[in-house]
């Protein structure tokens, strides 16, 4: 019963206000200083590219490009040497390893010496050493000083040095175990020239994906240390069958990319009428104009490749042999009274005497190896022997000297052999 007079309503407290008070009002106040996380640094990109300096091309000029075969392989880049499957590219590949390793000429123009290293996924060591025993004796080079030099890799059972992978339907390319040893070799060893033979064994994709052709020959170059003088590197190809004579950027078997890729690009290929006859042609050169002519090849009998000294010149006039001009030197030499040694050591020797001379062959001839076999050839063919005489030392010495076989009448021809050719 609610007592009289008495308003009940007025001892309850008002609903919440035991547990609820009032927020204070905040006054806004505009800020002086500095905005709020300004001192946090600026967001960097993801990636970025480096930039090129222009301002000093005067000042300091770049480097002209280098090269490790004169013209034709450049340093610090890919070449690509396509040719049909048996055609001689693995033969050609290795005596250029040999003529770098010795930095001797190789079919007429110079090397720079250096370490090479031969990854081969196509021919195993048996195979690599056969011919080799051939090339070394061609160069007049001693195995033991060419093995402080060429490094040879029988990859063979494992080639692989890029291959595809898919995962969830999506397909990259990727380096193999055996792409980081040869990484890791190729640290080691330090070689100024990289053979790799070939494309199709060592590139496990589809090679008319461009993407993947693309990503391989990106990953090639990523073998070159980053410090130092960056090396060359040789990669071989097949090309079409199709292409035989054709030895534009069709030529080569799959995409495009193979030979867009590549900074240098070289070609053998056989005459269709003698396929012992060989031409080897350089197609492209991005790093300036292409100096290098074709070579005009044959294959001996040993399978090595040698400058085709019996091909025509410019005039149509077959090229004289190289024994013949040994022999117009030579006969120089005796009617001078001018003794050539006999002995290879000898101070006075053929290489030493010879090859100042005009007409000497050098393209035959880029080292003293080849000559010292034609002229014991020579010998055993009778067309020159072995003088004895006496040094101003007074020792006994040999000299070469003409046979009887040989006549050394001279007419406007030059001298007339007694078999009726005329040199």
């Amino acid at each position: 019963m609610a007592l009289d007079g008495d308003d009940w309503t007025q001892n309850i407290p008002p609903y919440g206000d035991e547990f609820e008070q009032p927020a204070p009002r905040l006054s806004v106040v505009p800020a002086s200083g500095p905005v709020a996380g300004a001192d946090l640094p600026e967001p960097q990109p993801t990636m970025d590219f480096p930039r090129v300096s222009i301002s000093d091309i005067y000042s300091a000029p770049s480097p002209e490009p280098a090269f490790i075969w004169a013209g034709r392989i450049p340093r610090g880049h890919v070449t690509l040497l396509g040719a049909h499957g048996g055609v001689g590219k693995s033969m050609l590949s290795l005596q250029l390893a040999v003529a770098v390793c010795l930095g001797a000429d190789f079919l007429g123009a110079n090397t720079e010496p250096g370490r090479v290293l031969f990854f081969s996924g196509e021919d195993g060591g048996s195979v690599l050493r056969h011919r080799l025993g051939f090339i070394a004796h061609h160069f007049g080079a001693s195995p033991e000083r060419l093995a402080k030099s060429l490094t040879i890799l029988d990859a063979t059972d494992e080639p692989a040095l890029y291959r595809e992978v898919s995962a969830f339907g999506i397909k990259t390319g990727e380096g193999t175990p055996g792409f980081s040893r040869l990484a890791e070799i190729i640290a080691e060893v330090r070689p100024s020239l990289i053979i790799v033979d070939n494309a199709s064994d060592v590139f496990e994709a589809s090679e008319n994906d461009r993407a993947a052709v693309r990503g391989f020959m990106r990953s090639l170059r990523q073998l070159f240390p980053d410090e130092g003088a960056p090396p060359a590197m040789l990669l071989l190809a097949h090309i079409q069958k199709q292409a035989v004579g054709n030895r534009g950027a069709e030529s080569y078997s799959g995409s495009t990319a193979w030979h867009n890729s590549a900074r240098s690009r070289l070609a053998l290929t056989a005459d269709r009428d003698d396929p012992a006859r060989l031409t080897l042609s350089h197609d492209k050169l991005n790093l300036g104009p292409r100096t290098a002519e074709a070579l005009r090849l044959v294959r001996s009998h040993t399978g090595l490749l040698m400058v085709d000294e019996g091909a025509h010149d410019a005039e149509g006039a077959p090229k004289e042999p190289p024994e013949d001009s040994l022999l117009k030197i030579l006969a120089d030499f005796v009617e001078r009274g001018e003794r050539v040694a006999s002995e290879s050591s000898a101070h006075t020797n053929a290489w030493k005497l010879c090859r100042p001379e005009p007409g000497f062959p050098k393209r035959a001839f880029p080292v003293a190896g080849p000559l010292f076999a034609t002229l014991r050839q020579m010998e055993r063919d009778g067309l020159i022997e072995k003088e004895n005489y006496r040094d101003t030392y007074r020792k006994d010495r040999t000299a070469w000297t003409l046979t009887t076989k040989v006549s050394t009448v001279r007419d406007v021809d030059g001298f007339r052999r007694a078999d009726g050719h005329v040199a």
